[in-house]
């Protein structure tokens, strides 16, 4: 970096000096740090585990999606409430599921992440998603029926009726989808268990 300054000073005689100064300034830098190229894993993605990786988090959105979707009641009312307990699992298992396709996809449980037992806690994570799922698409299931409301009318989604209740579509997809993801979750911790080194 260049620097130019100009200073008029006076001399005890009476005259005017003008002294101009150029400063030249090096910055040298120790250690320089930086963010490499990491290894990207193109074999994680179009593996099984990968594949049910992906399925389990489109399946996750689509939960959250088709629960809050319908117009009537929603989750947080008296007997809905464990639907409330379904949204916060599958948006915590929405997370956990995309952070697990990330370490895979660009290896850092072998770089970066080394230091933590991926795998292990992939197993763990997946077999309690597995154990979660099946149990709340069970649930789910209990609450597309409408059978639990106190006044059947105040369901707001279209269907035949059921028993004097409303038949719930979105809600009875949405126990479809838990019990193929707590299917999927029990594959992929098999999957992460044959696969641990």
């Amino acid at each position: 970096m260049d620097r130019v300054d100009t200073y008029t000073t006076k001399a005890p005689d009476g005259t005017y000096v003008t002294t101009t100064t150029k400063t030249h300034t090096k910055y040298e830098e120790d250690m320089v740090y930086r963010i490499g190229r990491g290894s990207f894993n193109k074999n994680h993605l179009m593996s099984l585990q990968g594949i049910f990786r992906i399925l389990e988090i489109l399946a996750g959105l689509m939960i959250i999606s088709l629960v809050v979707s319908v117009f009537g009641p929603g989750p947080f009312k008296g007997a809905l409430f464990g639907q409330t307990i379904l949204l916060i699992f599958a948006g915590v298992a929405l997370c956990l599921s995309f952070i697990f396709l990330i370490v895979y996809i660009f290896n850092l449980h072998e770089t970066h992440l080394d230091f933590w037992p991926w795998r292990v806690t992939d197993i763990v994570f997946c077999g309690v998603a597995a154990i979660f799922y099946l149990v709340f698409s069970i649930v789910e299931g209990y609450y597309s029926t409408g059978s639990w409301a106190n006044n059947c009318n105040d369901i707001g989604a279209d269907g035949i009726m059921h028993n004097g209740c409303r038949f719930v579509y979105e809600w009875a997809f949405a126990a479809f989808l838990c019990f193929c993801c707590g299917l999927m979750y029990a594959v992929s911790a098999f999957i992460a268990n044959r696969t641990r080194p």
